[in-house]
């Protein structure tokens, strides 16, 4: 790599540094491209050479936190499907709660004005693939419907898993988004608090639902 490209990779990281920075302080909604800039030791207008729009920049921070939370997920080696689904959902705890903005931003509450692009989805599809992997070609009871057949049948052709099997799967990564949404708000404070049990019950219920312990 030039020097040339190495500034200006050092410059992108600075940038998504300070959008990261700012998400935290003042939420998606309060992105500022001109602020961003100014912490990231640039000119206003130099930001523009890196990133286009706001949305631009908003699309690289959730690619990136989407790369990061696949990387947390690929340590998992456990063989049996069983152990695997619970090693995964763990380790997908662990990042949110070590990384709470990272995980709000792409879980979190839309921000306005801001769609997701066609890119977003092979990034969002790196975090299901271990957790289908865990499936396989099952046919899970309760969501072997022909309607959702016909939905899901290509996409689940993609991900090699029969489309019951992917209903099942997004229906869980959907609980465990909610789980961990709620603790990392603090919605389980005089309840469930800490969530150590009662995540570990809704891991182990979806074990039984999704036939891994077979």
């Amino acid at each position: 790599m030039g020097i040339r490209e190495q500034a200006r990779v050092e410059t992108n990281a600075r940038i998504l540094t300070a959008a990261r920075e700012q998400i935290a302080e003042h939420g998606g909604v309060g992105l500022s491209m001109r602020a961003v800039a100014r912490e990231a030791g640039l000119v206003s207008s130099a930001i523009y050479r890196y990133y286009e729009t706001r949305e631009a920049l908003l699309t690289a921070m959730i690619l990136e936190s989407y790369g990061h939370l696949a990387e947390s997920l690929a340590g998992v080696r456990a063989r049996r499907a069983d152990r695997r689904w619970r090693s995964l959902a763990g380790a997908f705890r662990t990042w949110a709660r070590a990384n709470p903005h990272e995980f709000q931003l792409i879980y979190g509450t839309p921000i306005p004005g801001y769609v997701a692009p066609p890119e977003t989805v092979p990034a969002a599809a790196a975090v299901a693939a271990p957790f289908l992997d865990c499936v396989g070609e099952r046919v899970v009871d309760g969501y072997a419907s022909h309607t959702l057949e016909r939905q899901l049948a290509s996409p689940a052709d993609e991900f090699g898993v029969t489309p019951s099997a992917l209903a099942a799967v997004l229906a869980e990564l959907a609980a465990l988004v909610g789980v961990v949404s709620l603790e990392l708000a603090g919605h389980l404070v005089g309840t469930a608090d800490p969530a150590d049990r009662l995540f570990a019950a809704l891991v182990e219920r979806q074990i039984r639902t999704l036939g891994l312990g077979d």
